[in-house]
C-alpha cells in the first residue's frame, strides 16, 4: 500500500489532494513528507468569513506536523494561498487540517491530547519526540477558545 493511499484513508482533505508523498532522511532520521495541492479549479476559503473567493497569490511553502506513522514523523507541505475577499480584504485561506498559524495539524493535536489523558504533557512530549509546548498545544487551543471542533475540554495536567 502506498503512503498516499494510507493518508487518503486516514486524513481526507476536502478540496485538496496529496500530490506526492516521499520518505526522506533528515538529520539522521527518517521522515515522511506529503505535498498537498488544492484541487483543480477550487477556490480558496477566506479565513475571516469562511466564504470562497478569488485567489490573490501564493505564499511560501509551510510544513505542518501530522501523526507519526510507524514512529516515523509525517509532515504536510503546502503553499498557503491568499484570498481577495470582498468582505475581509486580502487574507490567508482557511485550510481543513490546521487551526490558524499553528504548525501542528488538528489531528495530531488531538492525538497528543488523547495521550495526555494517560501521561503528563512532558511525558507525551518525550514519547513522541516533540516539545512540551507542542504537546500541550491542544489544551492551550481549547482554553483560549481557538478550537472549533466541538470536542470536550481536555483536562489540564502539569508536567
Amino acid at each position: 500500500m502506498r503512503i498516499k493511499t494510507i493518508l487518503n484513508r486516514v486524513q481526507r482533505l476536502h478540496g485538496f489532494v496529496y500530490a506526492r508523498a516521499m520518505m526522506l532522511e533528515e538529520m539522521g532520521r527518517l521522515i515522511i513528507e506529503a505535498e498537498i495541492r488544492p484541487r483543480a479549479k477550487s477556490r480558496p476559503i477566506c479565513s475571516g468569513c469562511n466564504r470562497a473567493g478569488p485567489g490573490y497569490d501564493t505564499l511560501a511553502t509551510r510544513r505542518f506536523e501530522f501523526v507519526p506513522l510507524w514512529g516515523i514523523p509525517v509532515f504536510f507541505l503546502y503553499a498557503m494561498r491568499r484570498v481577495d475577499c470582498l468582505r475581509c480584504g486580502v487574507l490567508v485561506e482557511r485550510v481543513p487540517w490546521v487551526e490558524g498559524k499553528n504548525h501542528l495539524t488538528r489531528t495530531y493535536a488531538w492525538f497528543l491530547a488523547g495521550w495526555a489523558k494517560r501521561m503528563t504533557w512532558s511525558d507525551v512530549a518525550a514519547a513522541f519526540r516533540t516539545t512540551w509546548k507542542t504537546s500541550s498545544a491542544p489544551w492551550r487551543w481549547r482554553s483560549s477558545g481557538a478550537s472549533s471542533t466541538g470536542r470536550s475540554t481536555v483536562s489540564s495536567r502539569s508536567g
